[in-house]
């Protein structure tokens, strides 16, 4: 165990709020009545239907198949009957789940591969995609990691999101667990290095896990200090490793690969037992909850559910998140449901929300001290504000990680993350219709190339036909008198 080997640029310390859960046990949630699967819970296209209205499923079920590269597999997490199914990016199966529950057969990998190949067999069938949020599929990202020699390893434990304490309940609940998926991601990439990165108040789980560490071969825990955006890959790197990585490289090209702790425990659980990914768990918080907690809730519960077995509403939230204050999406509906990457749920009163109406920028300079990515916030908000998207580009826009730490020490209450994300989804948004540009532009040309050559054979068939005398003219005789 040591202290981390650098304290990243930028980075802010919000009130914690994490007191309301910290010490609460993880508990299961009852089963619910109804659950909403949705078909995109990772970074690729959404998964394919392969149930139907009215069929039966068993719990641990394939119900989707991911037959795209980035997207991965849906399983039912309970046994019940599909009342609805709506395929697409936003589609989802509905289930009304049954009171007797019947699990599926565990999974299985192929014969003749390789101890690697299977692991990443079942990893990948068991549909793990990243835990903490990113929900990029698990299997993809360790293959693309393989292209490059890996030396280290990172297990991501900073959970550095405000009201959040999933991470931390798991490294003390299950240790034993996050230790086994780590030595079956060992012996895939053959890291020769493992780190744990946990922030230091979370003084339990670092001394959980440098206990099981002491066991282990070239496993080290690492305590970072309490410093939102830490649990970012770039800056969890910086600060265990020293090294930074430049903008336009991937952690792999360098030969580290950064994974969460339940990231882990789903590989275990995947690997070891032939689980798929059916639940997970959520940090319920904030003042307008009557019973905060941390539970294990199936996914595609909806919200609804989660809030009527935490006791009610103390009071009527001023607004609801799934996932963390910071960098959570904002939800209105009560049947929008848990996925795969969501952390928690959080119900705030009015008083936990900050300022919302801005004022005129102060040229404080404190988003330049504050952003973990070296970036000028306020640069690129004066370019986006234009719509200034290139200039935006050239100055970093793509590197923001929307982390939100430049609009939380902003004292003029600007909204410079919604700039931001909206900001990268123009980009995004040009890319592709400069894309299908260059599409039609290319299939024009294939078109008039392809007209040209028939052209130009057809003139040479004609060209090399020999010329036939009329049937009239074979047959006629001359005439004596010419």
């Amino acid at each position: 165990m040591f202290n981390a080997r650098m304290k990243p640029h930028g980075g802010i310390r919000p009130y914690s709020h994490k007191s309301l859960t910290r010490e609460i046990a993880i508990r299961p949630l009852a089963t619910p009545r109804q659950l909403i699967i949705p078909l995109r819970q990772h970074t690729g296209p959404a998964a394919v239907p392969i149930v139907a209205e009215g069929e039966s499923v068993a719990a641990g079920q394939l119900i989707a198949e991911a037959r795209e590269r980035m997207s991965a597999p849906v399983h039912s997490a309970l046994s019940g009957v599909v009342t609805s199914v709506t395929p697409g990016d936003q589609g989802c199966i509905k289930i009304k789940v049954s009171a007797e529950q019947a699990p599926a057969p565990r999974l299985t990998a192929a014969e003749g591969l390789s101890e690697a190949e299977t692991m990443l067999s079942l990893i990948e069938q068991a549909g793990i995609v990243g835990m903490g949020g990113a929900m990029f599929p698990a299997a993809d990202k360790i293959r693309m990691s393989l292209r490059y020699p890996i030396e280290t390893l990172i297990v991501n434990g900073g959970e550095c999101e405000p009201y959040l304490t999933t991470d931390d309940r798991l490294m003390r609940e299950q240790a034993e667990f996050i230790i086994g998926g780590i030595r079956y991601l060992q012996t895939i990439t053959k890291a020769k290095q493992v780190y744990i990165g946990i922030e230091d108040n979370k003084t339990e789980a670092i001394a959980k896990l440098d206990e099981l560490c002491r066991q282990e071969d070239h496993i080290e825990v690492v305590i970072l200090p309490s410093l939102y955006p830490i649990g970012s890959a770039k800056q969890m790197i910086e600060a265990v490793t020293g090294r930074q990585i430049p903008q336009n490289r991937r952690s792999t090209e360098m030969g580290v690969l950064v994974q969460n702790v339940g990231t882990c425990i789903a590989i275990f659980h995947a690997v070891r037992f032939g689980k798929p990914v059916t639940h997970r768990v959520i940090t319920v918080s904030g003042l307008a909850i009557e019973q905060p907690g941390n539970l294990l809730v199936p996914i595609g519960t909806p919200i609804k559910e989660i809030i009527g077995q935490c006791g009610g509403l103390k009071t009527q939230p001023a607004r609801m998140v799934l996932g963390g204050p910071m960098m959570g999406r904002a939800v209105d509906d009560l049947d929008a449901p848990i996925n795969k990457g969501t952390s928690g749920l959080l119900l705030l009163t009015q008083d936990e929300l900050p300022q919302t109406k801005p004022s005129a920028c102060l040229r404080c300079g404190r988003c330049l001290d504050a952003c973990p990515m070296s970036l000028a916030p306020l640069t690129l908000f004066a370019e986006l504000k234009n719509d200034g998207f290139a200039k935006a580009q050239q100055q970093g826009l793509n590197a923001c990680l929307l982390c939100g730490s430049c609009a939380y020490v902003c004292p003029a209450a600007l909204p410079l993350t919604q700039f931001f994300d909206w900001g990268q989804q123009q980009l995004r948004l040009l890319k592709r219709q400069e894309e299908k540009l260059e599409r039609t532009r290319q299939n024009s040309a294939n078109r008039q190339a392809r007209l040209t050559k028939e052209a130009a054979e057809k003139a040479a068939a004609l060209a090399a036909k020999p010329a036939r005398r009329s049937r009239r003219a074979a047959t006629t005789p001359e005439d004596p008198s010419c």
